[in-house]
């Protein structure tokens, strides 16, 4: 059976090519969703754009090679079940639809090699951060209050109504420990410094 009969090879080759598949989408969708808006969206990046803009949005471009690369996994992931199809359909000694398992197999390889490459070198390559937005949703979050605990009087039960403050009012937390005059705004600033926070520290052996 599994010397003249089966189909597992090209079924095996097939499902690597789907998982490959099914990743590439889910960054391509990550790309879109973050650099959606301009206004009501994301923004955190910016894509390069590779065509004159939105046909119904001026001052909008489509991420269409994000949009690209989600259509031809969908496809690969087609020809996946197609190919899982033909490999059971056989019967005895004989499988005549192999045509069909060859054609899909050789075309999920080709479109989803070139997509990978244009992907790779017309959006990858040239994505931009958006540093204001970037910071401003750093700067918004509530879980910087956890930075702060150990800082203010009354530690957590302080930090939790400021918390809650802020979600209630849109004031950042910074904004209101300094208006409450708890902490030293040069003091403040160390605490809530988002380079340090997000910056692994160096090791202490390391000469640079």
């Amino acid at each position: 059976m599994a010397a003249m009969q089966s189909m597992s090879p090209f079924v095996n080759v097939s499902g690597c090519l789907r998982n490959l598949a099914q990743d590439l989408a889910k960054i391509s969708h990550d790309l879109r969703l973050m650099d959606s808006g301009p206004k009501t969206g994301f923004k955190e990046i910016k894509l390069p754009p590779v065509q004159p803009g939105s046909s119904i949005m001026p001052g909008k471009y489509n991420p269409v090679m994000a949009e690209m690369t989600s259509m031809v996994c969908f496809q690969v992931m087609g020809h996946d079940q197609a190919i899982a199809l033909c490999a059971q359909a056989g019967q005895l000694e004989l499988n005549v639809m192999m045509p069909l398992i060859a054609f899909d197999l050789i075309h999920s390889i080709e479109i989803l090699g070139n997509t990978i490459a244009a992907l790779g070198d017309r959006c990858i390559a040239g994505i931009e951060a958006v540093p204001e937005r970037c910071e401003a949703y750093a700067e918004g979050s509530l879980a910087l209050v956890t930075a702060l605990n150990t800082h203010l009087p009354g530690g957590y039960l302080t930090a939790a109504a400021i918390a809650k403050e802020s979600l209630e009012t849109g004031k950042s937390l910074r904004q209101i420990v300094l208006e409450r005059e708890l902490i030293p705004e040069d003091k403040l600033a160390k605490i809530l410094d988002l380079d340090s926070m997000s910056t692994l520290p160096k090791d202490s052996n390391d000469p640079a």
